[in-house]
């Protein structure tokens, strides 16, 4: 498999590997998809990866499995490849297309990468999906019951040329906490000048029940849909520990200022998102209406 040394992978190119995959609660569905076993495993909801290395697959082909949940609240779900550079998928919901991950580069196709367990090769989802190497895509599911399928449409090459005998991702999902946001505070409607150099101020409101101070504002993204950005968000928060208690009821805001022309939004934005954690790593996300002025 991916994680095993090229010359195991060579040996076994046949498809002698097994597939192996961290689910849980297995049960029987009726029916399943083309290409797909009917295994359903119900979605743990507390941002546990499931990561998943079958063995035997060729593209495009779904992964054995649907991942199923109901929530109360929206979840966030997260997807990447691992291992080696990499994998590419479709997500579907019910069995309707939801999202393509974006096209990245194969190991072979890196500068100064000859050998497909070069870096940036990882068992650890986490590390992938902030290298930025690996095909990736957050997703927000609105409240209510789910039954997620992945087809991996991509797998990367061998050293020898064939593409790997199996295919690899990883994959988690986390209720979502839906808490209130202002942008531009005092500011009715919420007018942002797209040709602006300049930032635009959105406060994350706090309460009783949510203590702002406790934000991780290097989580924070801010655009027309911070849960599946198609930009590159690289330095957007200029800065984000300005304490203001911005509408008066006696608890304190944090106001986030993110740069213009870096958000994403266009002359047809509605609204936007702000989407970030806190220090425990507890996943909120909030919205509000703009008014999109100079358009580009």
């Amino acid at each position: 498999m991916k994680k095993l040394f090229y010359l195991i992978i060579v040996m076994l190119v046949l498809g002698l590997l097994l597939p192996a995959a961290a689910v849980a609660d297995e049960t029987q569905s009726p029916s399943a998809s083309e290409g797909m076993m009917s295994a359903t495993a119900v979605m743990s909801l507390d941002g546990t990866w499931v990561i998943i290395d079958e063995g035997g697959m060729t593209v495009p082909q779904f992964f054995t499995g649907f991942w199923t949940w109901d929530s109360d609240l929206p979840v966030e779900f997260t997807i990447t490849d691992l291992y080696v550079v990499t994998d590419i998928f479709k997500v579907y919901d019910w069995g309707s297309f939801v999202i393509e991950t974006p096209y990245k580069p194969d190991w072979n196709g890196l500068v100064g990468v000859t050998d497909p367990f070069d870096p940036p090769w990882t068992s650890n989802p986490d590390i992938a999906l902030a290298g930025g190497y690996f095909s990736s895509a957050v997703i927000n599911f609105a409240s209510g019951s789910h039954s997620i399928t992945i087809e991996d449409i991509h797998i990367p090459p061998t050293l020898a040329g064939p593409p790997f005998p199996d295919g690899t991702v990883a994959f988690k999902a986390e209720r979502l906490i839906v808490w209130p946001i202002d942008i531009k505070p005092g500011s009715d409607p919420n007018s942002i000048n797209l040709k602006s150099k300049g930032v635009v101020p959105v406060a994350i409101l706090g309460s009783a029940i949510f203590d702002v101070t406790t934000v991780n504002v290097t989580t924070l993204v801010f655009g027309p849909d911070s849960a599946t950005p198609a930009h590159d968000l690289t330095d957007p928060i200029v800065y984000a520990d300005h304490l203001q208690d911005v509408n008066l009821d006696g608890y304190l805001d944090l106001v986030c200022h993110f740069k213009t022309q870096e958000v994403g939004l266009d002359g047809n934005s509605l609204d936007a998102t702000l989407s970030g954690e806190t220090n425990d790593g507890e996943a909120f996300s909030g919205w509000d209406f703009v008014n999109i002025v100079g358009k580009k």
